[in-house]
């Protein structure tokens, strides 16, 4: 007999003596009693045999009514192993013998998720998983950054990376960092926020106005500066830098709408595009937030594009700058200059608000002036040519207090060939006054308004005048022929001599008068010429209308008449130098008696 055979003799003898109704171990549970004695041993000594219910008769922790324990096992022989126990992943297998897995979710209950796999990025989330997102990262661990985010296989993603960076335009394989910037096209091609650089000259740009002290608002949100396109082309500000010369201020431009300004239009940057904010400024045309602060005592503005310095203000807290509150500084228009307006001396506190109830100043328009403002024009009636009247114009020239304006005119220069002066300007204190060009060529005038206290600057008028393509001769007309007569007196001769002694007649003055002359074009005629032309006699003042002609009386004849006469011509000229001529006949004569 073998070992093994008399020990299952043994145990099998022990079991029969056993009474059969005994508690098994460690339970309450009864066995039932069985007749198949194949399958009534205990063989795990746990006082349960297959026959009456252990489900493995190998293992004295496992029986039926045995406290179910967390191993994998069915250890009360429920047909169910691991009752009781969670399961946080639900995949039928309870947290305390399951094992973590790259799957995203906590396999074994312990409150992590995937952990002891690699996360490369250190976002908490495992490599194995394979969830790559745009962020410049390799988010699944496999050597590649971003991979699938490359929309239109320019080489660039939209997001960018520490060392490379982001595609402005995913949709376009055109338009990438480092690509060649194409002229023109209204388009960042390089994605360097700027758009068509290199077409910058640095005089384009100037700052026009200043809010750096609101009122209405806190500065923070009112604060504002205006740009004015002093070119002839359209101006794109995205990627301008806008800093201070005096602190850390800096702010880039950056905008996915082209921010646009055309030749002689201004432009608004704010801190704030919100009116109800801003103190009520609807036209900001970018809002650079909180990068950009204007100091109300000293600073400065940069403003600059492709590396070039377009225009930079400093204020110096009153010292030759405007230091107001409530009011913008504003530059005055004639002083539109990115190095003029470097002076405080052209800037002043703005007056008029832009709406109502608003601070002062016009943002995204034209600036009031600071002074009387002389403006010279001309009026559309006045022909511009030669002999015709040029109707001068003042009538726009204005004052910031609409103070009553005195004007002063001035003819600063005229054609070589002409002959006129400023004392040819028909009353140069009107408003409108006339002047009449003799020659082509072209004309300087120059216009000064004064308020009562201040002078404006001058305001220059260059006036083109054109040869008149007709004319006609003017008319002389000295006036109807004159006759005078005398008497002079007359003595018998004494002691019987016979004969007369007469007097001589006195000399006689006739007055002409030639202003019944006239040019049929309407023109203004020159002075006139008289001339003696047959006879005695004399003339004064021969160069006016109405002069003097003198005969000498002739002596006299007792009982005879003699009559002499003079002929005097008169000379006409229109500004085109053309003549007109005509004579009147004077007869004086004298008697003795």
């Amino acid at each position: 007999m073998t070992r093994k055979l008399a020990l299952l003799l043994t145990l099998g003898l022990f079991a029969v003596a056993c009474d059969t109704g005994e508690t098994s171990k460690d339970s309450d549970v009864v066995a039932p009693d069985v007749d198949d004695e194949s399958t009534s041993q205990d063989l795990d000594g746990d006082g349960w045999s297959v026959a009456n219910g252990d489900c493995d008769d190998s293992n004295d922790d496992v029986f039926p009514g045995a406290e179910e324990a967390c191993n994998d096992l069915d250890d009360n022989c429920n047909g169910v192993a691991d009752e009781g126990f969670g399961d946080a992943d639900g995949d039928g297998v309870v947290d305390c013998v399951d094992a973590e897995e790259c799957d995203g979710l906590d396999n074994d209950g312990d409150g992590e998720v995937d952990e002891g796999f690699p996360d490369e990025d250190g976002d908490g989330v495992a490599d194995c998983l394979g969830r790559e997102i745009c962020d410049g990262i390799d988010n699944d661990g496999d050597g590649e950054i971003d991979e699938d985010f490359d929309h239109d296989g320019d080489g660039y993603t939209e997001c960018g990376s520490e060392t490379t960076p982001a595609d402005c335009d995913d949709s376009d394989p055109t338009i990438y960092p480092d690509a060649e910037e194409i002229p023109g096209d209204l388009t960042d091609n390089d994605c360097d926020s700027l758009v068509d650089e290199g077409a910058w000259v640095g005089d384009e740009l100037y700052i026009s106005e200043i809010m750096n002290n609101p009122d209405n608002v806190d500065d923070t949100h009112g604060e504002w500066f205006e740009v004015y396109n002093a070119s002839s082309s359209t101006l794109l500000l995205n990627g301008l830098v806008l800093s201070s010369s005096v602190d850390s201020d800096y702010h880039v431009v950056t905008s996915s709408d082209l921010l646009i300004v055309e030749p002689g239009e201004y432009f608004v940057f704010a801190g704030s595009d919100n009116p109800f904010d801003n103190g009520g400024v609807s036209n900001v045309g970018y809002a650079y937030g909180n990068d950009l602060s204007l100091s109300n005592e000293m600073d400065g503005l940069v403003v600059e594009a492709d590396g070039l310095i377009l225009d930079v203000v400093q204020w110096d807290d009153g010292v030759t700058f405007p230091d107001v509150n409530g009011a913008s500084m504003s530059l005055d228009p004639t002083y539109l200059d990115a190095t003029l307006n470097d002076s405080g001396e052209w800037w002043c506190q703005a007056t008029r608000q832009w709406a109502t109830a608003t601070d002062r100043g016009s943002p995204g328009e034209g600036n009031q002036y600071c002074w009387p403002t002389a403006i010279a024009a001309y009026t559309d009636s006045s022909s511009l040519q030669t002999c015709d009247v040029l109707y001068l114009d003042g009538s726009a020239s204005s004052d910031p207090g609409d103070l009553v304006l005195l004007f002063t005119w001035e003819l600063v220069s005229a054609p070589a060939t002409s002959l006129l002066t400023t004392a040819d300007i028909e009353t140069t204190t009107d408003v409108m006054p006339e002047f009449v060009p003799d020659v082509a060529g072209t004309y300087l005038f120059s216009l000064v308004v004064d308020n009562g206290t201040e002078l404006s600057p001058p305001s220059y008028l260059s006036v083109d005048i054109v040869e008149r393509p007709y004319n006609t001769d003017p008319i002389a007309d000295p006036g109807d022929d004159e006759t005078a007569s005398a008497t002079a007196d007359c003595t018998p001769i004494s002691y019987g001599a016979g004969g007369y002694d007469c007097d001589s007649c006195a000399d006689y003055d006739f007055e002409l008068d030639g202003t019944g002359s006239y040019d049929p074009d309407g023109d203004e005629l020159n002075d006139p010429t008289w001339a003696i032309t047959s006879g005695t006699g004399t003339i004064s003042d021969e160069d006016t209308w109405e002069p003097t002609v003198t005969m000498p009386g002739s002596a006299g004849t007792y009982g005879v008449t003699v009559s002499e006469s003079v002929v005097v011509e008169l000379t006409v000229s229109d500004c085109m130098a053309a003549t007109g001529t005509d004579s009147v006949t004077i007869t004086y004569s004298c008697t003795g008696s």
